[in-house]
């Protein structure tokens, strides 16, 4: 596994900016945020009761959900770095 092909810049720059403790905590909120963008789109989808029904709540929750599950990842990601690769990352 190379640092320089693997790992996406956000994620070089998050190792860089933060330590594993905050990456952590980060993490954790990061979670947070995709359960609640999740339930936020079934109970959209729920309430639609046709193809156009609800469609911007729809598009809105997944959108979320996408947004926050990429962060999730970034940050994992990053902590890894810290793992891997500790002379790419904050201490």
């Amino acid at each position: 596994m190379s640092y320089e092909t693997w790992y996406s810049d956000w994620m070089k720059m998050l190792a860089k900016q933060h330590t594993r403790e905050e990456l952590e905590r980060l993490l954790y909120g990061a979670r947070h945020d995709v359960q609640k963008a999740a339930q936020q789109h079934i109970r959209a989808v729920q309430k639609s009761h046709s193809m156009g029904g609800n469609s911007m709540a729809r598009a809105h929750g997944r959108n979320r959900v996408e947004a926050s599950g990429e962060t999730a990842i970034a940050i994992t990601g990053a902590i890894e770095i810290h793992e891997l690769f500790p002379e790419h990352a904050k201490q």
